[in-house]
């Protein structure tokens, strides 16, 4: 799969993360494939080449693959152990509550183990301080940020880059710019738990009226996941340089708030969260159907709905 980027235009930094876990192959996680040497590495590769400007955080082994193959110009890399991770330190905890939540989370642990689970959510809920740590260094000195899965030149994937126009043609101002799929009313449990909604209504009044037609829409039944009616892919997400610390310290803040009712998530569910709890002056939302052109909605077009 090819990707073009229009590498004259310097206003952005691309960040992502690469780690070889204990657990090599992903499949048992994912739909597809997902070995460390034959997939992440070589589509890695592909994005390095790709986009010039990457801030990356990746193991010795990435780097030294990186290195072999001359890229090591063209990123910015902080390399570290899988056991540097943020959120390492409370690795058991999460163990621990994982194991708490398995008979009333549908989605995570419906056909899983927490242990099998665990070592991926360490590396995804970093995604946020990764983008903390390019912007604060600003190695490039652009304006922008914007999150890449480091597999996403994955051909299954090639409808996230649907309409992409080679470049990065729309840019937020002053907001999170991030993608949502909406799930047009189904009624099928998501990544959001019921308490999120029991600990909103403790800690908000009045509901903003984006949250409550959101809310509206839902089946708040008395069940462990609440029926969203929309997904956050997740794997794009662009902001300003002045933006981004205080999205990292909203994601912590939400992630310590379900974390204290004994709740931990996928970062997808931590962003779901967010929008319920910090969405004023932070978020704006651009729309997708299904996972169809998720990159191109953050970059070539004006948000379709701003929370407020």
């Amino acid at each position: 799969m090819q990707i073009t980027y229009d590498n004259k235009r310097k206003d952005i930094t691309f960040c992502t993360m690469l780690f070889e876990m204990s657990n090599k192959n992903l499949s048992s996680l994912k739909s597809t494939d997902r070995k460390f040497e034959k997939f992440y590495l070589p589509y890695l590769k592909q994005l390095l080449e790709t986009f010039n400007r990457v801030a990356l955080w990746c193991d010795k082994k990435t780097a030294d693959y990186i290195k072999e193959h001359g890229l090591d110009k063209k990123v910015f890399m902080r390399v570290m152990d899988f056991s540097e991770l943020p959120h390492m330190p409370e690795r058991d905890q999460w163990l621990q509550l994982l194991h708490g939540m398995k008979g009333n989370v549908g989605y995570l642990l419906k056909h899983k183990t927490p242990e099998q689970w665990i070592d991926y959510m360490m590396i995804i809920n970093a995604k946020p301080a990764v983008m903390e740590w390019a912007a604060t260094e600003n190695k490039f000195n652009t304006e922008y940020f914007m999150w890449l899965d480091a597999g996403s030149f994955n051909p299954q994937y090639a409808n996230f880059w649907n309409n992409w126009t080679g470049s990065v043609l729309s840019k937020p101002k002053d907001r999170v710019r991030i993608t949502i799929a909406p799930t047009l009313g189904k009624s099928r449990p998501k990544f959001v738990p019921r308490f999120i909604y029991d600990i909103y209504r403790k800690t908000q009044s009045p509901i903003p009226n984006a949250t409550r037609e959101t809310l509206i829409k839902q089946n708040l039944t008395d069940i462990a996941m609440i029926n969203a009616d929309y997904d956050v892919p997740a794997c794009s997400v662009i902001m300003q340089e002045h933006m981004v610390h205080k999205f990292y310290n909203a994601f912590e803040r939400t992630r310590l708030i379900l974390k204290r009712h004994n709740l931990v998530s996928t970062e997808q569910a931590v962003f779901q969260a967010m929008m319920k709890f910090d969405t004023e002056q932070l978020f704006e939302l651009s729309y997708i159907h299904g996972y169809d052109g998720v990159y191109a909605a953050v970059a070539k077009k004006d948000p379709d709905h701003i929370l407020e």
